[in-house]
């Protein structure tokens, strides 16, 4: 297994409380669970912006033909 470096975190109580529960619902530890959200917030992170450059593409193009 990778080596890993510990990290700590605060968070209030009601934060972790609801980690807590939701971890347990998906059948994670809670480190689990925060690594999987990290990793699903790049990903959305990657979608969003595939799909603002290509709404930007289609604007320009919608553009250039209105000033033609």
């Amino acid at each position: 297994m990778p080596q890993s470096d510990d990290v700590k975190i605060r968070m209030p109580p009601e934060m972790k409380r609801r980690l807590k529960k939701i971890a347990a619902d998906n059948g994670r530890s809670m480190n689990a669970e925060i690594m999987a959200r990290i990793e699903q917030s790049f990903e959305l992170a990657s979608g969003d912006r595939a799909k603002a450059v290509a709404l930007v593409a289609e604007l320009k193009t919608i553009l250039e033909k209105g000033s033609a």
